[in-house]
Formats: C-alpha cells, sequence, structure tokens
C-alpha cells in the first residue's frame, strides 16, 4: 500500500475517503480485545520479550500510522526506525501506555485517538482533513531497547574510571593527560584533535591537523553546547574522554549528515591546543 504522506510531501484526501477510513479505524477498535488501565484499546500480533521498557528507555520503532485504510506514515516498509524515549504517560489512553508492555521483538496494533497522538507523541503537525476525536491506527514493532544512564554506567565500569568522572548532570570527564598550558583564556582561539563517536558505535567524525575543529572560547559557538560547557574547565594541552549524554548533545533530534541518530550519547576522544592564529 503506497503511503499518502511522506516527510517532504503533503497529501490530499477527499472528505469520502476520509469518514470512511476513520469509520474503519473506530470499528477495529471496538473489536480489539485488550485496553490498557487509562483506556488505550489495543491488541497483540507478538508478545514474547521477557524484558518489557521502562520509563527512560529508548526504543527503535518500527511504526506505521493509519487513517483507516490511508497511510499517513509509513517508517517500516522504507526500512527505517523511529525512535522514542518512554515517558510516564501524561493523559489516560496514551501511546505510552501501550509502547510500556512491550519488549524487543515484541508487535502490536494500537487505537489512540488522532488529537492525541499529534498533540503529545508527534513532531508533525495533525493533517488538517483528519477528525482530531477518530481513532488512527498505529501498527508498531519493537527493533531495540536501550537505557542511556545504563550505557553510560557500562562505559564507566569497562574503562575502570573514577566516580569522580561523572558529573551530577549525567556526563563524563576523564583527563588522560593533563596538559602544562594554561586555562582556557575567553576570546582565545583554540583547536581540538581527535574523534566523535557514537557511544558502543562508529566513528561519525575526525578532528586531524588537516582538518582541526576551531573554536573561540567563550562565544557559544561549540556545538553541541554541552561540549562547550564541559570544556570550561580545560587546560591547553590535555587529552580528554568525554561522554555526552543526549539531553546535553542534540536529544532527541538526528543528524543524519553526521551519522548521529536520535537520542545519541556521544563519546570524544580530544585534544586541545593553541590554535596558531
Amino acid at each position: 500500500m503506497k503511503c499518502l504522506i511522506n516527510f517532504s510531501k503533503p497529501f490530499l484526501a477527499g472528505l469520502l475517503l476520509v469518514l470512511v477510513a476513520c469509520q474503519g479505524n473506530e470499528d477495529m477498535a471496538n473489536n480489539a480485545p485488550f485496553k490498557t488501565k487509562g483506556g488505550l484499546q489495543y491488541r497483540w500480533h507478538r508478545k514474547n520479550a521477557p524484558v518489557k521498557a521502562e520509563p527512560g528507555d529508548l526504543m527503535e520503532l518500527r511504526m506505521q500510522i493509519f487513517a483507516g485504510d490511508s497511510c499517513l506514515y509509513d517508517w517500516a516498509s522504507r526500512g527505517e526506525t523511529w525512535t522514542l524515549q518512554l515517558r510516564q504517560p501524561h493523559y489516560k489512553g496514551s501511546l505510552q501506555e501501550g509502547l510500556a508492555l512491550m519488549g524487543r521483538g515484541d508487535s502490536a496494533t494500537f487505537y489512540p485517538v488522532a488529537d492525541s497522538v499529534f498533540r503529545y507523541e508527534m513532531t508533525q503537525k495533525k493533517p488538517g482533513w483528519l477528525d482530531g476525536s477518530s481513532r488512527l491506527r498505529i501498527e508498531i514493532g519493537v527493533r531495540s531497547i536501550r537505557n542511556e544512564e545504563a550505557s553510560i554506567q557500562t562505559f564507566v565500569l569497562q574503562q575502570n574510571l573514577p566516580d569522580s568522572t561523572r558529573h551530577a548532570s549525567g556526563y563524563v570527564r576523564y583527563v588522560l593527560e593533563s596538559g602544562r598550558g594554561n586555562s582556557l583564556v575567553k576570546g582565545n582561539k583554540y583547536k581540538l584533535l581527535g574523534s566523535m563517536q557514537v557511544l558502543g558505535g562508529e566513528v561519525v567524525r575526525e578532528f586531524t591537523e588537516l582538518e582541526p575543529y576551531y573554536f573561540v572560547h567563550g562565544q557559544g559557538v561549540i556545538k553541541p553546547e554541552g561540549l562547550g560547557q564541559i570544556l570550561e574547565k580545560a587546560r591547553v594541552g590535555d587529552s580528554l574522554w568525554i561522554v555526552l549524554p543526549s539531553w546535553l548533545a542534540y536529544g532527541k533530534k538526528a543528524i543524519p549528515q553526521s551519522g548521529v541518530p536520535p537520542y545519541a550519547t556521544l563519546f570524544f576522544q580530544l585534544r586541545i591546543t593553541k590554535a596558531s592564529n
């Protein structure tokens, strides 16, 4: 079935199609065999995962959203996934209630109210033709579940880093080699050499002598901004390991051109030197 909406292409649908589609979802929802405590109706396709998602977990999902037979969004058939962070439900009947029942490899269909989904769950706007009180049909399969805090803690333990490397906000800053230079001076230009990678994954950017990362200290131009905050304590000549949790990096935003997925934990191996000019 061809999806009517792409992220880049708006779709058109006739009023009659909308009415029939929405009614179709209502009928299927009324026949759904299960219901969460908050009233979200659903049906299982596969339910074998021994470990279920918990609030704070990052869930990588294969997902399709339908209004009746009309496909609104389709990640699954394109081989793409949608990542979200499971949180406590904001309202009764939230899609989050259904996701909390799922684990890796599970799949199910959920029938939430359209208005609630587009208001609280989606970054996209609700199509103007779609009746907000109608029910959507959302097909979801869980590809993976990851707890970001647990991943960072595992890294700290594997590298045998002291507890002092963890900051209260969640980042890791470990000095491999302390520079003998002065602290960074506001307004001075510096360069970073080293690499950036997704924690547990591939290097997504390298900073070499031919292509270093230049920044002027104190001007707030370092991206992600959390990295700039951590470098406040650095000295010229320092070699550092830095683990930056997603909430201090790019959050739910993906940077496709750099190979950074949503909710990425970033690992930096850096050396700081004074720029020659």
